[in-house]
């Protein structure tokens, strides 16, 4: 009887591991889907789903100091975009409602690893890397959604979070 509790402690942990990472322990993950796939991330433009937060939120003054960014949403579109992308990252200085840099880490889709971007008004397209510092797709937000508002902007606590949709497109990797 003793020692099915540590067989089933390490059945547990395995099948746990499993379900986090979507591989055995030991197994090599896959990589980023293959060149030319196209994801949904954060629903659509019609119906977005992905949510942002920024800390503090951006103004027409330029920021002080970085500005914390979070953003989540679901992946979908090519059989190969399942699960979350996840960014957790920061608004570089001198961001405003109207021009920002930004990066950070990228989690969810394997492979990818950081992103960075320019901001221009709602726009936000950025370049996703892989951990050897090669970009492998290109990702392109839209905030324009019935959920945000450009008034925000103007308001003391500034435009700090909303909705959007994305598309991501995966790179030719050997070239």
């Amino acid at each position: 009887m003793k020692t099915r509790a540590p067989l089933a402690l390490a059945a547990l942990t395995a099948a746990v591991a499993v379900a986090a990472w979507g591989t055995p322990a030991g197994a090599a993950r896959p990589g980023p889907p293959p060149a030319g796939t196209v994801c949904t991330w954060g629903g659509t433009a019609a119906a977005p789903t992905g949510t942002f937060t920024i800390t503090p939120g951006l103004t027409s003054v330029p920021l002080a100091a970085p500005a914390k960014f979070y953003v989540t949403g679901e992946l979908g579109g090519d059989p190969a975009c399942g699960g979350s992308l996840t960014y957790l990252g920061q608004i570089d200085a001198s961001g405003t409602c109207e021009l920002t840099t930004f990066e950070g880490d990228a989690k969810g889709i394997p492979g990818v690893t950081r992103f960075a971007g320019v901001g221009a008004g709602p726009f936000g397209p950025a370049r996703l890397y892989d951990k050897a510092g090669n970009v492998i797709a290109s990702e392109n937000a839209n905030i324009v959604t019935a959920d945000n508002s450009a008034l925000d902007c103007a308001s003391p606590e500034g435009f700090d979070g909303g909705t959007f949709s994305s598309t991501i497109v995966f790179l030719d990797q050997q070239s």
